[in-house]
């Protein structure tokens, strides 16, 4: 099981829990599927880096494995639905580059069908 340690924690944490984060300055909030969430005093930035996740936006990162849906609009705006209920926007220059990224995660794991992580889509 991949881990990473994060700042100011005692045990490391498994990559597969954290669900999304959201950066506010230089702390990150990490949310995880157990619906905890825990501040850390490091920069979205220094996550990005560390894991492969996806940055939707510039105050948030998901863990794609957690998408469950993602829908765009004409290239202008979009949105995305995690496991959790969360809806997140995805910035509009990150909207090509967020549906590259799930259709690379959709092939690596199959379809939406062969695993809990749903759908990607494109709305017009």
């Amino acid at each position: 099981m991949l881990t990473i340690n994060l700042p100011g924690q005692r045990q490391p944490v498994s990559v597969q829990s954290i669900v999304w984060l959201k950066g506010e300055a230089n702390y990150t909030w990490v949310h995880q599927l157990d619906g905890h969430s825990l501040i850390v005093s490091q920069p979205l930035g220094w996550f990005e880096d560390k894991l492969n996740f996806i940055r939707v936006h510039r105050s948030a990162i998901v863990n794609p494995i957690y998408v469950q849906e993602f829908k765009q609009k004409r290239g202008r705006t979009g949105w995305i639905q995690l496991s959790d209920g969360t809806l997140l926007s995805v910035a509009r220059n990150r909207l090509e580059y967020t549906a590259n990224q799930l259709k690379q995660v959709e092939d690596t794991l199959g379809t939406p069908e062969s695993h809990t992580e749903g759908n990607i889509s494109n709305g017009l």
